[in-house]
């Protein structure tokens, strides 16, 4: 059997008979986003983000039902902190995910604005921040089922790239294309596999373990961690050498780097990046709480809101960056990590920067991992 290739989209086209297709907004492995527009009668029109699934990977079934899943996940989220999904089109054989436009810049480059001008974020920003995606987080991880049983979401993905900054000065929590659901129809990861960008994997995972909400807390800690210091917590020359620091889970105290951090929430993030999940908050919700509780006790002179929009309006100019939806982070790569800690990366996207793709890591099976995991 032939396989015909979807036709390719372009500027002006309408898919699924109401959404235009403007222009490519954000690139990334798996998918790119587009502005779009959808009109409506009486002169009704709304600025929506269109997701298309690359052509060469719309012939894929795999690859196609994880596009299924993110949708239908994200549209099961009501959280002011979670990217709305509106819709879901399969037209001229690509296929469409579209969700509410955000502009804004996602946390990634805002924290890199902030050191390129060699500036640290404001620990009361970067608070509020975690607040916004600890509260989407719980969300995704208090979700119940039509008979009101919990259907807990693990988003497996919690890292700088997924996490949107918006000109209003709201946080958003995007791309579930990695989560983890008990309703899934069916799991996607093959023995040994563990999916999520390396840096922010918790130790749990990389040894061998099923993710839990535990999981994108200490994903959320390494964030905070990131955006206070200006560079990532757990990062290697290597792939392997990143393993490494993630399985060892040496974290550094940020008194001597931020010593305006009130300790408060120095243990707050401390907490939250413990080795063992047990020893972490009890919730995500609860860690958004105790931030919040910290954050109270500060004199304000000005809405946090209104600085971190503030904010978000200059590092978009400075770094030339037009109305987009953030980073379209992609599933193509598969690491595999050997013992001579070499690595064999099988990617579609060679021009998209791997920081900017989500990642599927084989566990080491020489330390006796590689078992077969959610």
């Amino acid at each position: 059997m032939i396989e015909v290739m979807a036709e390719e989209a372009r500027p002006g086209q309408i898919v699924g008979g109401r959404y235009e297709l403007l222009e490519v907004a954000g690139k990334g492995g798996m998918a790119d986003v587009w502005r779009g527009r959808v009109r409506g009668d009486s002169g009704f029109v709304r600025d929506v983000a269109v997701k298309q699934m690359h052509a060469s990977l719309s012939v894929q079934p795999p690859y196609v039902a994880m596009f299924v899943e993110e949708a239908r996940v994200g549209s099961t989220l009501q959280s002011p902190n979670v990217a709305e999904v509106h819709d879901f089109v399969h037209d001229r054989g690509n296929y469409y995910m579209v969700l509410e436009w955000i502009d804004g810049i996602d946390l990634g480059s805002w924290i890199r604005w902030h050191s390129s001008r060699g500036s640290q974020a404001r620990w009361e920003l970067v608070a509020a921040v975690g607040v916004g995606v600890l509260r989407g987080l719980a969300a995704a991880h208090e979700r119940v089922g039509p008979d009101g049983r919990p259907m807990p979401i693990v988003h497996r993905d919690v890292s700088p790239h997924n996490v949107l900054l918006t000109t209003r000065g709201m946080v958003k929590l995007i791309d579930f294309g990695l989560a983890l659901a008990p309703d899934r129809a069916q799991e996607t990861t093959d023995p040994g596999i563990v999916k999520g960008k390396m840096s922010y994997l918790a130790p749990e995972i990389v040894a061998g373990g099923r993710p839990v909400p535990a999981s994108d807390q200490f994903a959320c800690g390494s964030v905070l961690w990131e955006a206070l210091v200006g560079r990532k917590l757990f990062d290697g020359t290597t792939d392997y050498e990143t393993y490494t620091r993630l399985r060892d889970c040496v974290v550094p105290p940020l008194k001597p780097t931020r010593p305006d951090v009130p300790a408060p929430f120095a243990q707050i993030i401390a907490r939250a990046l413990s080795a063992q999940p047990d020893q972490r908050f009890p919730s995500t919700r609860e860690m958004a709480r105790q931030i919040g509780t910290t954050l109270k006790k500060v004199q304000l002179r000005k809405d946090l809101h209104t600085v971190l929009a503030r904010s978000v309006a200059e590092a978009r100019e400075a770094m030339g960056i037009g109305p987009r939806p953030g980073e379209a982070s992609g599933l193509t790569p598969i690491v595999d990590l050997t013992p001579s800690e070499t690595q064999k990366v099988a990617q579609l996207r060679p021009d998209v920067a791997p920081e900017k793709r989500g990642l599927r890591h084989r566990l080491p099976t020489f330390f006796g991992f590689g078992r077969k995991r959610g």
